[in-house]
């Protein structure tokens, strides 16, 4: 039911923004507003995603996002970013989506994250699965990638730690949405981000991560499903493995 109720949201949300482009008023979506609960300024955009997920998603629990804070009550909480990549989906980047997860006090119970521009989904309960919206239900396994570039979330403003990838030979790409990073690290060698993450960026992404090599500072966190290539960024940006 979560699933489905989380895609639900999805293709409500796209319905909106297609008909907002289609009668040329997509700059509608994009206008500031007023600074959300997670520190970052809110675009319309943002609250109409909120405004649906809430509506399909409040019989699970309280509802606590980035935009809003918490949201009705419930034994269960639902961790939401609506508009994960905010800046890339006003520049029509397309690389922004939603992130949700469903927790109780001591765990994840079901994650899913979702590219708006492009529908693919990545869903979690017992294990790591990935769709489309289109595909729905029709699940397949990912492939762990280890090798390729890899993703740097935050790297404009950590040129020190560009350097010393850049010093070890590592290419990577900066897209700005961590959420959907956090998922796209299944395809890549790497993701690195700068900072500890807020919960509604990394929660459901963390869900996901689960059987990655993973180090979580205050300054940097590091991820690979290669052991090798996880000790080598540790080791060229001098941090230890706990």
């Amino acid at each position: 039911m979560f699933f489905e109720a989380c895609l639900k949201s999805c293709e409500e949300f796209k319905a909106k923004v297609a008909e907002k482009t289609e009668s040329d008023r997509f700059d509608d979506l994009t206008e500031k507003l007023t600074r959300g609960e997670g520190g970052d300024i809110s675009i319309v955009a943002d609250i109409l995603s909120e405004e649906i997920f809430v509506r399909n998603l409040s019989a699970f629990g309280e509802i606590y996002s980035e935009e809003s804070g918490r949201i009705g009550s419930g034994e269960l909480t639902v961790y939401l970013d609506p508009l994960d990549g905010s800046d890339n989906f006003s520049s029509r980047i397309p690389y922004y989506g939603v992130s949700v997860c469903l927790a109780d006090k001591e765990r994840q119970i079901e994650s899913f994250i979702c590219n708006f521009a492009t529908g693919e989904i990545f869903y979690k309960r017992d294990e790591l699965l990935l769709s489309d919206m289109k595909s729905g239900k029709n699940f397949k396994k990912p492939t762990f990638k280890k090798s390729g570039i890899g993703l740097f979330e935050r790297a404009y403003s950590n040129p020190h730690i560009c350097e010393k990838l850049f010093a070890a030979g590592y290419k990577y790409r900066s897209p700005g949405a961590l959420a959907l990073s956090m998922a796209y690290a299944v395809n890549c060698g790497f993701l690195v981000y700068a900072g500890k993450g807020r919960v509604f960026d990394i929660i459901a992404g963390l869900h996901m991560l689960e059987g990655a090599f993973l180090y979580q500072g205050d300054e940097v966190s590091v991820v690979s499903y290669d052991e090798k290539v996880f000790t080598n960024i540790l080791n060229s940006l001098g941090l230890q493995r706990g």
